[in-house]
């Protein structure tokens, strides 16, 4: 009997476990894409102009028209990467693709989006993409964004 009811009981947690885990995601909701803002970005991290890879004030390396970091290309899970591909390889091809770069940029902002209450969705990007998950927590952020700002008064 005990058998039988361990042998009901496991897909049975196998199919909450999944139900839960699609419903975290679901908090997620992505910011409203912006490409004002972005072009905004874009002009404030490397005039845009695909200019490589280069370390910015933090000593972090970051490549393409965004400086996107490694880091934050794992945080909006890979996309682009193949089976077997090394993650910086994908990451330095995502960083120079303005579409896939960006949407990875706004995904990461949605997800610690509720860390930049009261802030305009492309302050919490900008801010986010500066300096990650607490970037609208620390005033090391605010030259970023008024660089960005400089370049789209209205965002």
């Amino acid at each position: 009997m005990t058998v039988q009811l361990s042998a009901l009981l496991l897909p049975l947690l196998i199919i909450t476990l999944l139900c839960n885990f699609a419903m975290a995601n679901l908090i997620f909701h992505n910011i409203e894409f912006d490409s004002d803002c972005m072009k905004a970005m874009c002009m404030a991290d490397s005039g845009c102009e695909q200019q490589g890879c280069a370390e910015d004030v933090f000593g972090r390396l970051g490549c393409g028209f965004f400086r996107m970091n490694i880091w934050q290309y794992k945080q909006c899970y890979e996309p682009g990467r193949e089976i077997g591909e090394l993650s910086e390889t994908a990451w330095i091809r995502c960083s120079e693709d303005y579409e896939c770069a960006s949407k990875c940029i706004v995904q990461v902002a949605s997800r610690f989006r509720l860390k930049c209450y009261g802030k305009s969705d492309c302050e919490t990007i900008a801010r986010i993409h500066d300096g990650g998950a607490n970037g609208c927590r620390t005033g090391e952020t605010l030259p970023y964004w008024f660089n960005v700002k400089s370049f789209c008064p209205d965002c």
